[in-house]
């Protein structure tokens, strides 16, 4: 959105100013004299390079947090359905079981002591972890 809102606002100050241009210069062969063209070129390259670096500047500070510990940690997901997610989460001392679903997020489970540590969320399959620690009952 602020790619399109940068090119709308640049395409609202060229218009005008080649227009004005245009009706001040009589003489088209100005147009084409080889520092004019060095000049448009050159300005050309210099606003394509700001937008590129904008971008880049963009997508490499978007991942980067302000602080180094974060409260809330993902420990393990896994999918239960084409659109819904089971997230296990640790916040502070307290793991949380979190269902995700397009029409909200949902506590499924709060348990009291951690069910798993932050080494064994590394090296094992989120899925089998659920299986092991939620009762096995059949809702159908």
């Amino acid at each position: 959105m602020p790619l399109r809102s940068l090119l709308l606002s640049v395409v609202a100050v060229v218009v005008p100013v080649h227009s004005l241009a245009a009706a001040t210069s009589t003489n088209a062969s100005g147009l084409f004299s080889g520092g004019y063209l060095l000049q448009v070129i050159g300005s050309l390259l210099l606003v394509f390079g700001c937008i590129f670096g904008l971008l880049f500047l963009l997508k490499k500070l978007n991942g980067v947090s302000m602080g180094h510990h974060t409260p809330v940690r993902v420990i393990g997901s896994t999918r239960v359905g084409t659109r819904e997610k089971v997230l296990l989460l640790q916040a502070g001392e307290q793991q949380l079981l979190i269902g995700v679903a397009p029409g909200g997020v949902s506590t499924l489970h709060v348990f009291e002591e951690p069910v798993v540590s932050a080494d064994q969320s590394k090296n094992r399959d989120f899925g089998a972890l659920l299986g092991r620690v939620l009762p096995t009952e059949n809702h159908r």
